[in-house]
């Protein structure tokens, strides 16, 4: 994660955690990581912490993975009994807003933005920077050139619910959840189909099962609560019920799809149970991609007007995040028939779930 990145650029890393078992389990993996790679002198770089007391001199403090929030407040108060006055803070901004977290926390705002680390993080070159209202500019160029420094893509972003990243992997995934629903083709299908027309390497439910289904459903539900619950972004009653039967994807080793050894060997036969048009009608392709791309576009254009972004931003976030060759503007640009209004046919009308 980020503190291998860090140790791996030659800085200087305390990495701390409340538990002893998972701060040894933390340095056991990154040890692994580093030795893969022949570069096990570099686990010199990190060291283990249990005292806020030891961040005293520190640049930079950065909050990975996100918590709840009483534990987040918890966490930082015992930071600033211990230091005073801290360093620059990056929160962990992936669904919560900076300003949430300042609002729960007495972390002084004029330091303080959020970092949402493209995932994997060692091999995924975007960082958002999440700027809060009151973020200095200074705090936010000093972040923004570590990162540089990391060899990574800063995309400045303004505090918003999901950041650019987030809020735009919801439409995609639920806009492919609802051809499913309608029976528009199978998980593979579907998959295969928007590889195939958009260059990307991952089609949705190979995404929703690598990052597990748990994880997304809290997101989900997250975003669709702080934007005041829009219809469009409802949560999907399929992954919900999925996440309650446990089947959360590739680290459960069933999701959409059954993995054996970490690869896909088949899809989960219990989605014949529970949807009622599975596979019932076949679909284009270019058909199905523009599907699931035309809500992405939409959002994309809602977010931008809602948080001022550009469209450069917004290209940027989705390709290097999600691994697409092109972002939302760039395929709506690049295929405009394709994305022309159609009349929405009887199998749109289904009554799914």
């Amino acid at each position: 994660g980020a503190a291998e990145l860090l140790a791996r650029a030659g800085l200087q890393v305390r990495l701390y955690d409340d538990f002893k078992d998972a701060l040894s389990q933390s340095m056991a993996k990154i040890s692994w990581s580093l030795a893969r790679d022949g570069r096990q002198d570099l686990l010199a770089n990190i060291e283990p912490v249990q005292d806020y007391a030891t961040f005293e001199g520190a640049d930079l403090v950065i909050e990975v993975p996100e918590r709840e929030m009483g534990d987040r407040r918890a966490g930082f108060a015992r930071m600033l009994k211990k230091l005073g006055k801290p360093p620059l803070t990056a929160v962990h901004a992936s669904v919560a807003t900076v300003k949430e977290v300042l609002r729960h926390t007495e972390l002084p705002a004029e330091t303080t933005l959020g970092f949402r680390f493209g995932l994997p993080v060692r091999e995924n070159l975007l960082v958002e920077v999440v700027r809060g209202d009151k973020t200095s500019d200074e705090t936010v160029e000093s972040c923004a050139a570590l990162l540089r420094r990391l060899g990574r893509t800063p995309v400045i972003v303004k505090d918003n619910p999901g950041q650019i990243l987030e809020r735009l992997f919801r439409p995609f995934v639920l806009a492919a959840l609802r051809a499913l629903e309608t029976g528009k083709g199978r998980p593979h299908e579907i998959d295969s189909a928007f590889r195939e027309v958009s260059g990307a390497p991952l089609g949705p439910f190979e995404a929703l099962d690598r990052r597990g289904l748990d994880s997304d459903i809290k997101a989900a539900q997250a975003v669709y609560e702080a934007l005041g619950r829009p219809e469009r972004l409802t949560p999907s009653p399929i992954e919900t019920r999925l996440t309650q039967y446990g089947q959360l994807g590739r680290k459960s080793t069933i999701g959409f799809y059954i993995y054996e050894d970490g690869l896909i060997a088949g899809e989960n036969p219990i989605l014949a149970n529970i949807l009622k048009y599975l596979g019932l009608k076949k679909v284009e392709k270019a058909e199905i991609f523009r599907e699931i791309m035309a809500p992405v576009i939409e959002e994309a254009r809602l977010l931008a007007s809602e948080i001022m972004a550009s469209e450069y931003d917004i290209e940027t976030v989705m390709k290097l995040g999600m691994g697409w060759p092109k972002g939302p503007f760039g395929y709506h640009r690049d295929m405009p028939e394709l994305f022309a209004r159609k009349a929405v046919s009887e199998f749109d009308r289904l009554d799914t779930f």
